[in-house]
């Protein structure tokens, strides 16, 4: 099978997308790196979609998207990874690599229980930071550098999602 994400989306995002569901047990051997966990919350009453890279951590929120984005949500998704590692300067080699794999993407079932939670947290440290911000002063830069650089997640050994990508992709 070549290169293509493979995103656990939630109940609330399978409402919000007008994809086919496909089985994940159809892609047990696209590797970990390729697969992505996403759930759709309300931040300051907008919607928010939350990305989350199943083998790293590394993460997205993507704040106020309406329902055109959501329409297209395939390319909104790409096009803000590219932002996300042009701010965490990472290799273009690297980012190349995870953008090619992003021209197919296919939505499947949540399955990860432990990215799920992981998930949550970034709910809550997003609302957190978003809490008492009129909607139009947030800093999706600060939210996305801070969930990726600062946070420290109980499940990935005590370091950052952004450590935990470099390191999977020395260890290639």
């Amino acid at each position: 099978m070549g290169k293509l994400f493979v995103i656990g989306a939630t109940k609330k995002l399978q409402n919000e997308i007008n994809q086919p569901i496909e089985e994940i047990e159809e892609y047990t051997d696209v590797p970990e790196i390729y697969k992505w966990h996403a759930n759709v919350v309300t931040i300051n009453r907008r919607k928010c979609l939350l990305i989350m890279n199943n083998a790293t951590g590394l993460n997205l929120t993507l704040f106020g998207l309406r329902k055109q984005q959501f329409e297209h949500l395939d390319s909104v998704i790409k096009g803000s990874l590219k932002q996300l590692f042009q701010l965490l300067g990472i290799e273009k080699r690297i980012a190349d690599q995870m953008l090619g794999a992003a021209d197919e993407i296919v939505y499947t079932k949540t399955n990860n229980r432990k990215v799920l939670g992981m998930l949550n947290e970034i709910k809550f440290f997003s609302e957190d930071m978003a809490a008492g911000t009129a909607y139009e002063d947030l800093d999706a830069v600060e939210v996305n550098k801070y969930n990726n650089i600062k946070l420290v997640f109980s499940n990935l050994d005590q370091i950052t999602p952004y450590e935990e990508f470099i390191r999977y992709f020395e260890k290639q």
